[in-house]
């Protein structure tokens, strides 16, 4: 069994790579419902319907001002934009987007965005251990395979042990940083996303928010909201996949398709442990200096 490149409707994250294994036809009562326009301390949902997690991070608090609306989004895939969401993201100003997604990830499900916005490629991701590949092989094995790989608190594990590599791998860490320097150099506000948008994405806007002096209760606020917004779709895609005998125990995948405190905890975790402190891993594992993050905090915050 191949994957296969058609990912329909609003299949975002690794949920969407497994239905991309066996391609299911959702129906509208299966479709996730778009998210409606929100705003809270822990900035604003952006109402794409292809996109339930796109979020303007306008209106987090920051000690000494919150981050200004509009200035910089995080974002699931954006393989499903319809025609409306397209223009939103022209209507926001975005100039530029940056996908996180492995080269497989990307082909698999290609972005459709405004062809006046640029996009910029910048995977995150391990070659010798796709993450993408392995959900779709623990698919195509059945539920005996899934049962091995995942059973016994075996998910969650991978995802803690996929957050520490995100700190400890230098090709990770490199795009994390460039990430960081284009949303402070570029002349407008920049767009970052992976699949799902909670893991990739999250540590990025953790590392920022941190950056600016967000506090701790407002960043783990920050990605936890991606449970609430993804949960529709997560749901509409495992029902589908039950349904078509591709998945006996949903259960099983819950680790991998939400958040967990304990996830990011384990990259703060690891931050200490390679670097002492935060600052330091900015400095010294990213190699961003006090002009970008002087420069970050000019333009995001007011």
């Amino acid at each position: 069994m191949t994957i296969s490149r058609v990912v329909r409707g609003t299949l975002t994250g690794v949920a969407a790579a497994l239905i991309a294994v066996s391609p299911v036809t959702l129906t509208p009562a299966l479709a996730a419902p778009a998210a409606p326009m929100m705003q809270s301390s822990q900035g604003n949902v952006m109402g794409l319907s292809g996109a339930p997690n796109a979020r303007d991070l306008g209106g987090i608090h920051i000690d000494g001002g919150d981050i200004k609306a509009g200035t910089v989004f995080r974002s699931d895939a954006l393989n499903a934009l319809t025609s409306d969401d397209q223009q939103k993201l022209v209507s926001a100003g975005i100039v530029k987007i940056i996908d996180f997604r492995s080269p497989t990830e990307a082909a698999a499900s290609p972005d459709q965005v405004p062809s006046s916005i640029p996009e910029e490629a910048l995977p995150i991701y391990d070659p010798a251990n796709d993450f993408y590949v392995f959900v779709s092989k623990a698919i195509e094995g059945g539920p005996t395979v899934q049962q091995q790989e995942l059973g016994d608190g075996k998910g969650k594990q991978i995802m803690i042990d996929y957050y520490k590599w995100m700190v400890t791998d230098p090709t990770a860490r490199g795009q994390f940083a460039a990430t960081l320097k284009e949303i402070a150099g570029d002349n407008g506000p920049v767009m970052y996303h992976c699949s799902a948008g909670k893991d990739r994405t999250g540590w990025m806007t953790a590392i920022l928010l941190q950056a600016l002096g967000a506090s701790k209760l407002d960043i783990y606020a920050n990605y936890l909201e991606s449970n609430d917004l993804l949960a529709a779709s997560n749901k509409a895609e495992m029902d589908a996949l039950v349904a078509k005998g591709l998945v006996t125990d949903p259960k099983l995948f819950d680790p991998i398709l939400g958040v967990d405190a304990s996830f990011l905890h384990a990259a703060d975790e690891q931050v200490r442990q390679s670097y002492g402190s935060f600052d330091n891993f900015l400095s010294q594992g990213l190699g961003i200096d006090s002009g970008t993050v002087s420069a970050l905090k000019a333009k995001l915050l007011g």
